[in-house]
Formats: C-alpha cells, sequence, structure tokens
C-alpha cells in the first residue's frame, strides 16, 4: 500500500468514527492538493446539493473576480446602496449607507464578515441569472444562485441556494493551484478567502500559527464550513464538511470541530515523518 493510500484508510476509519453515530446529514470530501496534482483521501456523500446558506457566497466571489478579469467590472466601481437591509451577519447596515461602495469593499466586506448586504447588492448588480450562467460556463452543476441571502419566502417555497462539497472543495483546489479561472482569479479568491474573520467551526481547533482561506455558512438546522489549510510551500489540504437536520448546533459544532482536529493532527504528523516541518508557501506570506 503507498504512503497516500495508508494516509487516506487511516483518515477515512478516523472520520467514519465520528461521523456513522450522528443522527443528522453530513457531506465531507477530504483531498489534498499540490500545486499540479489533486489526490483525494476521503468522500461521504460529497456529491450530494444541499442548501448552500452563506457558503455561496464563495461562487459569487468567484463570478465578481472572473467578471473583473473580463473588464465587464471594475475593483473600484462605485456601487450605490441600492438593495433593503437584510439583517443576519454583516456591519454594512450599521454604516454609512448613503454613499457609494466599490466593489473590493463589498466583497471585502461579504467574505471578512459574511455580509448579507454586501452580498446581495452584488447579486442585484450583476444578476441572478448572469451568475448562473458563468458558474455553468465553468462547469459547476451543483452550485447555483436562486434567492438573495435572508430572503425567507423563496425558501420557504423550497427555493434555495445549492452547493455540494465536491464542487466547493474543487474551487478552493483550483484556486490553490492558480487555476480557478486563471492565476490572477485565483489569487485574488484566496485574498478575500483569507479574510474570513468566522471560524467557529473547522477553524476553531487549529494551532493559530495555521493558514488557512475558507467561508462558513449556517441556517437554522444546517451548518457549513470549507477550508484550505496550507501544509508546505507546494502543498494544501482542502476539507469540506456540510451539516444538516439538527436541532441544536452544538451537536454539529462539536462534531465539526473533532473532524478538523483530527484531519490537521494526522495530515501534520504525516508531514512531520516527510518533510520534518510545516511551511507556508510565498503566495499566502504577507
Amino acid at each position: 500500500m503507498r504512503k497516500s493510500d495508508s494516509l487516506s484508510q487511516a483518515l477515512e476509519d478516523a472520520l467514519m468514527g465520528i461521523l456513522r453515530p450522528l443522527p443528522l446529514h453530513c457531506s465531507l470530501r477530504l483531498e489534498i492538493a499540490t500545486l499540479t496534482d489533486t489526490h483525494l483521501l476521503v468522500s461521504y456523500h460529497s456529491d450530494a446539493i444541499v442548501g448552500a446558506a452563506s457558503i455561496i457566497k464563495l461562487p459569487i466571489l468567484v463570478c465578481v473576480c472572473y467578471l473583473v478579469e473580463k473588464g465587464q467590472l471594475s475593483w473600484d466601481r462605485p456601487i450605490p446602496l441600492t438593495v433593503w437591509p437584510p439583517h443576519g451577519t454583516g456591519l454594512l447596515e450599521h454604516l454609512d449607507t448613503s454613499r457609494a461602495w466599490s466593489v473590493k469593499d463589498l466583497c471585502t466586506l461579504m467574505m471578512g464578515v459574511s455580509d448579507n448586504m454586501a452580498c446581495n447588492q452584488l447579486m442585484e448588480v450583476i444578476g441572478v441569472p448572469r451568475l448562473n450562467t458563468i458558474l455553468s460556463g465553468l462547469g459547476y452543476k451543483s452550485t447555483q444562485v436562486r434567492r438573495r441571502m435572508m430572503d425567507r419566502q423563496p425558501l420557504a417555497e423550497g427555493v434555495d441556494n445549492t452547493v455540494s462539497a465536491d464542487e466547493i472543495a474543487g474551487m478552493l483546489t483550483l484556486a490553490f493551484q492558480h487555476r480557478l479561472v486563471s492565476e490572477d482569479v485565483s489569487r485574488r479568491v484566496l485574498k478575500f478567502l483569507e479574510l474570513n474573520q468566522l471560524k467557529d467551526l473547522l477553524a476553531w481547533p487549529l494551532p493559530g500559527s495555521a493558514r488557512l482561506a475558507g467561508k462558513t455558512g449556517g441556517m437554522p438546522g444546517s451548518l457549513l464550513d470549507a477550508e484550505l489549510v496550507v501544509t508546505s510551500q507546494e502543498r494544501a489540504y482542502v476539507l469540506c464538511v456540510f451539516m444538516a437536520g439538527f436541532d441544536r448546533a452544538s451537536t454539529a459544532k462539536r462534531s465539526m470541530a473533532d473532524i478538523s482536529d483530527v484531519v490537521y493532527d494526522m495530515i501534520a504528523d504525516e508531514l512531520d515523518a516527510s518533510t520534518g516541518a510545516l511551511q507556508l508557501p510565498a503566495s499566502f506570506q504577507s
């Protein structure tokens, strides 16, 4: 058995020990990425299409970066705020809503503090059909934008934004490999993801020195997290865990922390044995 196969089996055994007893629905995908290759370690219902909550902000960010790349948007374009404050996560509705905010400012708020108003304003500027056309053109099938953040009426009618662990993990891996649309788009996406301040799920048990680029999401009865964890100069792992069907979030949060802890420790041990250290790649250093 190759070393990577041995690690994969050990991780699968450990993670299934956490997942199988849980009285809830879970999707998980864990893969290791180098700059040129991807190795799947564990997959558990990772193709399931689930309600996206705030994870949908990652695909929306990809679309914004794509449009800037194509010259159809600019980072400094001023955007007047025309959407109603949706409440939920974010700060924009508590700031100066009478002035215009740049596309870069809106993306910073959307990814840094998961700002719902900033997200809805970007959706308003771009348009839902255009967002889905871009995502479809990039090859995504499970990832669809269908409603604004905190818009309860469509949700009550069964209309929701959707993602899968497979596709979100793929976005993070391609970004690390600088192949998400282009090298510039990939670097932009990673920089925005590094701004994430909401680290109470997969990121919570990791050491403060861990270099992360990720996005969380949550609604009543569901929690989602997707994290890219940099482990060496040319290597990272991507862990996506989506949980739903619980009454108390504490159950899911504890399980997600346990999963993240196990994954980090086992991959770190494997790297320590082969390279002797965890290092940050130059592209992630400030």
